[in-house]
């Protein structure tokens, strides 16, 4: 089976590191699927077929070049498994749908949601520079986006609540239009008619900023707000 491959962890967003050490070419050899950001939180990723695309601040969509600079994401070889067939219904409920059909809350899986969207809400962010604010002050100033049928790919992972801090629990999806003219971290959605595919994964595997004298320096031990600034950011 195939391990989704993250860099960096939640909590180094949550607590400003958010230097890039690792570019857009790391991450596609370790997986030609995946959802991530750039260093200071610019824009929302989505790797899909091999090719690493940006949602920017203005809701423009550009593939990014080899160098671009990564400070977390998540990535895999896709092997997909076609689910289901989905009518009209809130992702909301399709997502708790697919839950129920993998049938634990103790895996890591992703998701892939193809077809048509009456509707679907994203959001990106301004690249921050250093001093870089947390995750927190950045989610206040996120840039949100509203798109009314649409054809795309949602894309994403599932991650269970034992490792909150590390990723972000629960569904963690990107979407990128067929037209790539929108996308972004998704908000809300409602389905028209999608394919829902997923594929369990059997592990992951973390690669961390060893070199990088702030990440050494941080304290990340205190959580006790970890969980809020999560939630609020990515919801």
């Amino acid at each position: 089976m195939v391990k989704v491959h993250q860099f960096g962890t939640m909590q180094m967003l949550v607590e400003s590191l958010l230097d890039g050490f690792v570019t857009a070419k790391d991450m596609l050899a370790a997986g030609n699927t995946g959802i991530g950001t750039g260093a200071g939180v610019d824009g929302e990723l989505i790797l899909l077929d091999g090719k690493a695309y940006q949602v920017n601040v203005d809701g423009k969509v550009q593939e990014v070049p080899a160098d671009f600079p990564v400070v977390f994401g998540d990535v895999h070889e896709a092997d997909y498994q076609v689910v289901d067939q989905y009518g009209k219904r809130d992702l909301k409920t399709l997502l708790k749908n697919l839950l129920a059909k993998v049938g634990t809350k103790n895996l890591f899986f992703s998701v892939k949601l193809s077809g048509n969207f009456q509707y679907v809400q994203t959001r990106s962010a301004k690249k921050s520079e250093k001093p870089y604010p947390g995750l927190g002050e950045i989610a206040k100033n996120q840039v949100v986006f509203d798109q009314k049928d649409v054809k795309g790919t949602m894309v994403g992972y599932y991650t269970p609540s034992l490792y909150e801090g590390v990723g972000v629990p629960g569904f963690h999806l990107h979407f990128l239009s067929d037209e790539k003219d929108f996308g972004g971290h998704v908000l809300e959605g409602k389905i028209e008619s999608v394919a829902a595919s997923v594929q369990i994964l059997d592990g992951l595997s973390v690669q961390l900023p060893v070199a990088n004298t702030d990440y050494q320096k941080a304290n990340l031990n205190d959580l006790s707000h970890l969980s809020k600034v999560i939630h609020a950011a990515e919801s």
